[in-house]
């Protein structure tokens, strides 16, 4: 059976794991998120967007959250598995309480090519490959492995890259040299379609665009292609710098390489198309530029192992957040989606009276109702207004829900009877919960707890 078919034989058997698993993730759950998406990963191993790429988000965020790595004995029982999906699954678990880790980095692409996923090793292999470039010395032995590993996912394009680092850490060796040659070759036989017949002599006529070709299948593509594209583009806009698509195409080439200063560029040419327009959406793409950048100063400090430097520019990131989704609404009063983003980090940063206002308006949005009543239903509960808390979360029972929708809101009910000293009516939400999924969060030591507080009552006391 080949990969694809395997694909098609697998697709959507991780789905109800992958989300389960943002729901818990959004709760700050990580670990028994992370035990989520690996048993999606389980069941659709080469589901790179909802597995492995939102377990690598959830996992940074547990790191920077102050998560350790798993102990020596729980590492030396995750290593390796009887079936390749077990060591896939393994190394996914130790690499997501360790995410820096090049040596377990390493041991998922060996298990990603045992079971023949080359979408999933492509994606580890992009990891190791920017481990590399943030790294103050490069690794051969690494930067070889992720050579060969792209030739099998063929990938020329970022073969080349890994290649022409290495030759980096080795001017003037004759093997790599040649291994270049070989390399390009191979990714100029496969972007011009060389194998198909009678189209040599033609290819090679239209060398320039071969050229052009190899460079836009790279990820890492080429500082003079990305230059020439971003010249025409400046052009174009030159030409009409009052038209959107060429305000937003010129921006687009300029957010292609990843520095300041061509973000500053983009920042520039969209403040000058809000003064000149007037139209607020190129503003909103300001914000959204400043925003990545801010998201790229996180992974740096997460990454650095500073906490406390990292944990400050959360707190700075989430404040940008509010005044940027504050000035959104007040430009797209009837965007309940707006509305509803906004809710949800005035719950973040702790400020549950406008977070309840903000939900409230936004619960209209039937795409959006039953988060807008939980996160509503979770700040009346931190706010101490219980009585609120119950009967937002009692409403939101009456809804047609999923079963994970209903254990959570019913565990989060049960949590505000606990609170509120109402033990029956907590250990009959808990109860609920447990006899659906006995293994959701600690809900079976939320039962004991409860029980054990109901038997240790004084007799007669209300």
């Amino acid at each position: 059976m080949t990969t694809a078919d395997a694909s098609a034989n697998q697709a959507d058997k991780g789905k109800a794991f992958f989300e389960r698993a943002d729901e818990v993730a959004e709760t700050g759950n990580w670990d028994y998120a992370i035990d989520l998406y690996l048993e999606g990963i389980r069941r659709e191993p080469n589901n790179v967007a909802r597995g492995h790429q939102k377990l690598r988000e959830v996992s940074l965020k547990r790191k920077f959250k102050g998560g350790k790595p798993v102990g020596f004995v729980e590492h030396l029982k995750r290593r390796g598995g009887r079936a390749p999906i077990e060591a896939l699954v393994n190394a996914e678990y130790l690499l997501a309480k360790d995410p820096g880790n090049p040596a377990l980095m390493g041991q998922v692409l060996s298990a990603a090519r045992a079971l023949d996923l080359r979408e999933t090793a492509g994606w580890i292999c992009n990891i190791i490959l920017d481990t590399q470039r943030q790294s103050a010395k490069p690794q051969r032995r690494v930067l070889m492995m992720l050579v060969e590993a792209y030739s099998y996912v063929e990938d020329f394009g970022l073969a080349l890259a890994a290649c022409q680092m290495a030759m980096q850490q080795a001017p003037g060796d004759a093997q790599l040299v040649e291994m270049y040659n070989q390399l390009s070759a191979r990714h100029t036989i496969k972007a011009g379609r060389y194998g198909q017949e009678g189209d040599f002599t033609k290819s090679v006529k239209d060398m320039a665009r071969q050229t052009e070709l190899i460079q836009k299948d790279s990820m890492v593509q080429a500082d003079s292609y990305l230059e020439q594209q971003i010249r025409r583009a400046r052009q174009e806009y030159q030409a009409a710098p009052r038209e959107v698509g060429k305000i937003n195409a010129y921006v687009d080439a300029l957010l292609k390489i990843e520095d300041q200063a061509h973000e500053q560029e983009a920042i520039n040419v969209l403040r000058r198309a809000h003064e000149e327009t007037g139209a607020y959406q190129f503003k909103m793409r300001v914000g959204d530029i400043r925003l990545r950048q801010e998201d790229h100063k996180q992974r740096q400090l997460v990454e650095s192992g500073d906490q406390e430097a990292a944990a400050r520019h959360a707190k700075e990131r989430l404040a940008l957040e509010i005044e940027e989704f504050i000035e959104r609404a007040a430009n797209y009063p009837t965007d309940l989606g707006i509305k509803y983003e906004l809710g949800v980090r005035y719950f973040r940063a702790g400020n549950y009276d406008e977070a309840i206002g903000a939900l409230q308006k936004a619960k209209a949005d039937p795409r959006r109702q039953l988060q807008a009543l939980n996160y509503m239903g979770l700040a009346f509960a931190r706010k101490g207004w219980l009585p609120e808390a119950v009967q937002t979360f009692e409403q939101t029972l009456q809804a047609e829900l999923t079963e994970d929708q209903d254990k959570s809101i019913r565990y989060n009910l049960g949590d505000v009877y606990e609170q509120m000293g109402k033990l029956e009516q907590a250990n009959e939400q808990f109860s609920k919960v447990a006899q659906m999924d006995f293994t959701f969060k600690d809900v079976r030591h939320r039962v004991e707890a409860v029980r054990k507080k109901m038997q240790d009552k004084p007799t007669g006391q209300p």
